[in-house]
Formats: C-alpha cells, structure tokens, sequence
C-alpha cells in the first residue's frame, strides 16, 4: 500500500525535476538571448539619441531663420509686391496678432491692403447654413453671378462673397453684399472701408474634425475665390497643417493644391515673409506650400524669384 510518504516525495521529486528544467533551459538560452536583446535595446537607444539630435539641429535652424526673418524681412521682402493690391481675409477665431504679422510684411513688400475682412463664428455654425442659401438665393443677386446649383451653403454663400470680393460685379454690389452678411452677423470689417482685390491672403487657425461643418465652409470659401480667378495664400499657424485645418484641407485637395499656396507658420516672423513672397508668387501663377507642416514643399519661397 502506497504511504503518503510516498506522494510526498513523489510531490517533490517533481517540483525539484521542473525547478531544475527551468534553471537549465535558463542558463542554456540565457546567454544568445540576453546578447541579442541588450544589441537591440543599444540600437535602439542610438537611432532616438541620433533623431533627437536632428530634431535639436533642425529646431535650431528654425530658430535661426526666425531670428533672422525678424531682423532682416522687411529687406528681403522689399518691392515684391510692389503698388499691388491685396485683400487680407481672417476665418473664425485667427490671431489678431498673426493678422497684424502678416499685414505687416504686405506693406513692407509694397503692397496695399485694400481691405480686412473677418468672417465670423456664424458664417461657419451649421445651425445658420439655411440663412446664407436665402440671403444668396433672394433678391441679393449681383448681375452676371451664377451660383452653384447645389444645396450646399458653402458653395453658395461662397460664390457670392468670392465674386464681390474679387470685383466681379458692380461698385455696389460689395457694400449690398457684405450689408447682408453683416446684418446675419456673419462678416465685420475691420476699418472705414474694403475694396475688391483679386490677390487675398486667407488667415487661418488651428485643425478641425474630419469632415467637420466648419471645415467644409472654410475650404469652399477658399474655393470659390480660386474658381472666381482669385490669387489666393492661405496662411496659418501649425495646427493648421494637421487634421482638417484649412492649410491640411487646401494641401489635401487636388485642385486646391496645384492653385493657391500655403504657409503653416504665419504666426512667426519666417512666416509673415514667407506668406508676403508667396502671394508675390502666386501672382505669376507659381504655387508653393511653406513651413514646418505635412505637404510643405520648403521652409520658404526663393527670396531671388
């Protein structure tokens, strides 16, 4: 008969027999594994410290040419845009000081800002798209305007704006137009008076939710002053560059892309050059994307163009 000190050093013969398993196959494997994982972990170490290195070295070439920028733009902008008119377009929630930056190098460049417009939270607020299809589609008609056949308040409210904005229409046509926008709440603009203009810089700000409402307004807008032969930058800050910012929206559109330029650092002083040498650009149709963002094509334009 099989004692039960029998089952307990069978019991334990068996712990023993797997305690030693495991300490053999361990010392045996140990060795080739640890190596192999102490090189990858090395390697490893060395690609992050080589990034952070780049982005160091990068960041301070950034740095650099900010500085510089800020010193020397008005110099290196300096007649590039010479006795040329240009309207300046702020969507919902831009920096004041980004507006200022900008209309800053314009004039250092030569240019005339003819007017600053400021589209308000309204005109991008879903709840209100059936108000500008009816101030488009109503008695506000300049002559000569067709608007899209579509049901999509960007596109309409777009293509009016566009097209008294440009100085498509007659003298009156903008002040009726933007009266009607102004009394939705809409449209403010900043000073006595605006004039037609068809090179625009749009200021822009921040990213957006895919598909968003707001987006969508925002970039038909900017697509109706291109289709309505508008020279047209759009300028932001670096989070315009990324999701459904307008700067991601106009480098992900095709049409977009190959006709109206971007910068994605208007809100430093590289920017504020880079954005008055761009619309120097697009004037003579050559269409570039600048900045530090996704779908940049260089930091800035060629000064000597």
């Amino acid at each position: 008969m099989i004692s039960f000190r029998y089952h307990l050093v069978s019991i334990i013969a068996v712990f023993l027999a797997l305690a030693l398993g495991i300490v053999v196959g361990t010392t045996a494997l140990n060795g080739p594994i640890t190596t192999d994982l102490r090189k990858q972990v090395n390697t490893l170490k060395g690609d992050r410290n080589a990034l952070a290195l780049q982005v160091r070295t990068l960041q301070g070439q950034v740095g650099d040419a900010s500085s510089f920028a800020e010193a020397f733009g008005a110099q290196i902008v300096d007649g590039a845009l010479d006795k040329k008119d240009v309207l300046l377009i702020v969507m919902p929630g831009a920096s004041a000081t980004t507006r200022d930056g900008v209309d800053k190098e314009i004039s250092a460049a030569g240019g005339k800002i003819t007017g600053r417009l400021e589209l308000t939270s309204s005109y991008v607020d879903e709840r209100r798209g059936t108000d500008i299809t009816s101030l488009a589609t109503s008695g506000l008609h300049p002559q000569g305007l067709t608007l899209p056949v579509v049901n999509d308040p960007g596109k309409i409210g777009g293509a009016l704006l566009a097209f008294v904005l440009l100085g498509l229409g007659q003298p009156t046509d903008l002040t009726q137009v933007l009266g009607g926008f102004s009394e939705l709440h809409m449209v403010s603009v900043d000073g006595s008076s605006i004039s037609p203009s068809k090179t625009v810089v749009v200021i822009g700000t921040g990213s957006m939710p895919t598909d968003s409402y707001a987006a969508g307004m925002e970039l038909s807008f900017v697509d109706a002053l291109q289709d309505a032969g508008g020279h047209v930058v759009v300028a932001g800050n670096a989070a315009s560059a990324s999701q459904a910012g307008l700067v991601a929206s106009v480098r992900g559109s095709g049409a977009d892309k190959n006709t109206v330029s971007t910068v994605d650092n208007a809100d430093t002083a590289i920017g504020e050059v880079s954005t008055a040498l761009a619309l120097a650009d697009i004037v003579n149709s050559n269409v570039g994307h600048y900045g530090t963002g996704k779908g940049a094509d260089a930091l800035f334009p060629d000064p000597s163009k």
